[in-house]
């Protein structure tokens, strides 16, 4: 009366309707490709160099920014000397350098600039034409070998008096690769 159906999982069920007898589906695609597996999150590295205590001072043609505070954590291990405003770096690699400096004024310049120099040799330079304010700086620094020297550098063809009030200068550091 029932036929096969009468049990559900019966082995000898031949009407593919009921639960017994169907046969599984197979699996439905994924209209998505595979997610690839999340890497291991890396450790940002980099430091943070200001000029926060000199009031009234001033950054001679061709001299080094010469920061007095180190913010937040070291945690590339470089050096630094205040006395002559360099960073040293002990590791290759690829490094992101943001930098400012608060500019009061100049005697006689219209354009001041200040330059990012690796070893010595300049490999970005920010300008500005007010001939005082605020001047923002970035660049990407590849180092290849090492110890290697980074300064911030004032080539604004004379000396340049820095604000007296708040912060007079910055420098972001950081290891990208």
């Amino acid at each position: 009366m029932f036929g096969c159906c009468n049990n559900f999982f019966s082995s000898s069920c031949r009407c593919n309707c009921c639960a017994g007898c169907r046969p599984t589906p197979p699996p439905m695609p994924s209209p998505f490709p595979p997610v690839p597996p999340t890497p291991a999150p890396q450790q940002l590295r980099g430091m943070q160099l200001s000029l926060v205590g000199c009031s009234a001072g001033s950054v001679a043609n061709g001299a080094c920014v010469a920061f007095d505070t180190l913010d937040g954590n070291n945690t590339l291990g470089v050096t630094y000397n205040a006395g002559s405003g360099q960073i040293a770096v002990g590791r290759t690699g690829t490094y992101l350098v943001n930098w400012w400096v608060a500019v009061e004024n100049t005697q006689t310049a219209e354009t001041l600039a200040f330059a990012l120099s690796l070893n010595g040799t300049d490999v970005a330079t920010s300008y500005s034409d007010t001939g005082g304010g605020q001047i923002y700086g970035t660049a990407i620094v590849n180092v290849t070998s090492i110890p290697a020297t980074l300064t911030l550098v004032n080539r604004s063809c004379e000396a340049v008096t820095l604000v007296t009030a708040g912060g007079q200068s910055s420098l972001t550091l950081t290891q990208l690769a």
